[in-house]
């Protein structure tokens, strides 16, 4: 017979636990120096002059000593602090688009693995308002449009990262959610649903095959690894999305229903998140394990060359924490293929 599976019954502590009004900027915010810039930009020069693909950087052709500490700073905050960063000082204005997503992909390739960003494997992706509709056209995803997105945890990686190259002429806010704070909440509000964290879920990959095959694939919600620690996921729009699209997939139990939404209420709580505005050039990490992201609704400028435009990039962490089968998503996504197109605009 299986292992009795670990449900956490007691309120969670530690700095993973917060509420966004008691954060101060200095909490999160890390501030690069000069001698940081240096490499960053010295490495984009250098790889914009040998003329590769992003599959061929890697830590050991694109180092970078000089941010080391750094990087073990972001990672301490990401897996044992509030679990998230944003990293600020990177002046970019007048570097082309393929310019600032070398230097953003080498400085993330320092903290993991790469995940794959679509269905063409681009190891970035763009984030900006494509003109979709999500509510007409499955295929379309939230990185694409310009409404307001809801909290949610992105599939497949350990961290979510994001880099601004320009920002939108009015909203397009971030907002964070913790995911344990979250889960506090629901234990004190209703101790009931506790358990049904740990039910499986269908999710909708909206017309992107997972690798587990099909259209849909099949995770927990909550889940407690190896090593005690809990690990969290969110996406009320997708689970609703697979059990309405697809017949394999069944019908929410009223207890699923009743807990997507009350985590939905929750993390919107302005009592809960933390809001702010990325600026041009910040880089922001954000640990997919415990931080729901989400995105005020925008309004663009006019001209192309002004629209909001932010890189985004997916890491499965060198030596990020072990997770269980049910809850684990990574298995066939992680890639460092030298593609031909790997999603920069040359230029």
């Amino acid at each position: 017979m299986p292992e009795p599976r670990t449900i956490i019954r007691e309120p969670l502590s530690g700095p993973a636990v917060w509420y966004g009004p008691a954060l101060d900027p200095t909490d999160y915010l890390y501030h690069l120096d000069s001698t940081e810039i240096d490499e960053i930009c010295r490495v984009r020069d250098d790889l914009l002059a040998r003329d590769v693909g992003l599959g061929a950087v890697d830590p050991e052709s694109a180092p970078m000593p000089a941010c080391a500490e750094a990087v073990a700073d972001w990672v301490d905050r990401l897996e044992n602090g509030i679990g998230f960063v944003v990293i600020r000082g990177l002046d970019i204005d007048g570097w082309s688009e393929r310019e600032a997503g070398l230097a953003y992909y080498a400085l993330g390739r320092q903290l993991g693995f790469p995940v794959k960003q679509n269905a063409q494997g681009h190891l970035l992706g763009h984030v900006r308002d494509t003109g979709k509709d999500i509510f007409t056209d499955p295929s379309a995803r939230g990185y694409q449009v310009r409404i307001a997105l809801p909290f949610h945890t992105d599939t497949s990686t350990d961290l979510l990262s994001l880099m601004c190259l320009r920002t939108a002429r009015e909203g397009g806010d971030s907002a964070l959610a913790p995911l344990q704070t979250v889960y506090n909440e629901v234990l004190a509000r209703r101790p009931d649903l506790i358990d049904t964290y740990y039910e499986r879920f269908d999710f909708d990959c909206r017309d992107e095959e997972h690798p587990d095959g099909g259209p849909f694939y099949t995770r927990v919600l909550a889940s407690v690894g190896p090593d005690a620690r809990l690990s969290l996921r969110h996406n009320s729009g997708y689970a609703r999305s697979a059990a309405r699209r697809f017949d394999e997939c069944a019908e929410l139990t009223p207890q699923q229903d009743e807990l997507l939404s009350l985590i939905d209420k929750l993390s919107q709580d302005p009592k809960i998140h933390v809001r702010f505005r990325l600026e041009q050039g910040d880089i922001i990490l954000v640990n997919n394990y415990a931080v729901a992201h989400s995105r005020s609704a925008f309004e663009d400028h006019d001209e192309a060359e002004r629209k909001r435009h932010l890189l985004r990039l997916w890491l499965v962490m060198y030596d990020g924490r072990p997770l269980e089968a049910d809850f684990d998503n990574r298995a066939g996504l992680v890639t460092t293929a030298d593609l031909a197109d790997d999603g920069l605009a040359r230029g």
